[in-house]
């Protein structure tokens, strides 16, 4: 392997750096997004049971003790509904700031998922262009060679050839596996990003289940009842 990247010359060397710059970026993004595939509906039943019992703050530390986006954006949802709430907000005031909480948090979960994803597609791209140049300048060492020799032997271009062609196949070799690498973490990231969304609709359905259960178990009537009062007189 050395013996290949050192006949390729100069820009075969640059094409390994950008190699080892796509497997360390593989290796970082494949730990964290592991990570970050967790079981999203049963987080959101155990914090559903919570808020069920009426219990918020450990609906929040279910969410605080769960890695991941998914489990960071409930948490960031649940600490504004728990911020609404003390401040005495009604619940369609609750639900819109939930709603946007969670959508302001959005950005911040898909800059964590797509983290150093430019630079692998960067490579992907750079790779068979500095391939190119490394096949440029071996052909033009090749042919250099036979002009000071003034005799076309194969030995005269041989290095140059070979030069070229190390390039060659170095740039494409690592612009096909970047590119391989980028497009199966883009599809990670967007079923995650999709998985976020998903709970995070889910979790303010349930919110809004659990206040229509609390009312109704205050009032004694369901939370969308109309109740004709008693002394109201039918008209004839």
């Amino acid at each position: 392997m050395l013996q290949f990247i050192m006949e390729g010359g100069w820009a075969m060397w640059v094409i390994t750096v950008c190699s080892v710059i796509s497997l360390g970026i593989t290796l970082e993004r494949w730990r964290t997004l592991r990570k970050a595939d967790i079981d999203a509906e049963d987080l959101l039943d155990r914090v559903s049971k919570k808020l069920d019992e009426k219990n918020l703050p450990a609906a929040i530390d279910i969410c605080q003790a769960t890695p991941g986006p998914t489990a960071e954006t409930l948490a960031i949802g649940l600490r504004k509904l728990k911020f609404l709430e003390k401040i005495g907000k009604r619940p369609e005031e609750i639900e819109e700031g939930i709603v946007q909480a969670m959508e302001d948090h959005g950005g911040h979960v898909v800059d964590f998922l797509e983290r150093n994803l430019t630079a692998l597609a960067t490579v992907a791209s750079l790779a068979p262009i500095l391939g190119m140049m490394g096949t440029v300048i071996g052909m033009i060492n090749a042919f250099g060679s036979v002009a000071r020799t003034g005799n076309l032997t194969p030995a005269a271009v041989s290095g140059g050839i070979a030069e070229a062609l190390h390039c060659t196949a170095g740039g494409l070799i690592v612009a096909a596996m970047a590119t391989v690498e980028f497009n199966y973490f883009t599809t990670r990231v967007n079923r995650y990003v999709l998985q976020v969304q998903s709970a995070a609709t889910k979790l303010v359905e349930r919110v809004l289940d659990a206040q229509a259960k609390e009312t109704e178990d205050s009032s004694g009537h369901p939370a969308n009842s109309h109740v004709r009062p008693s002394n109201e007189t039918t008209a004839v």
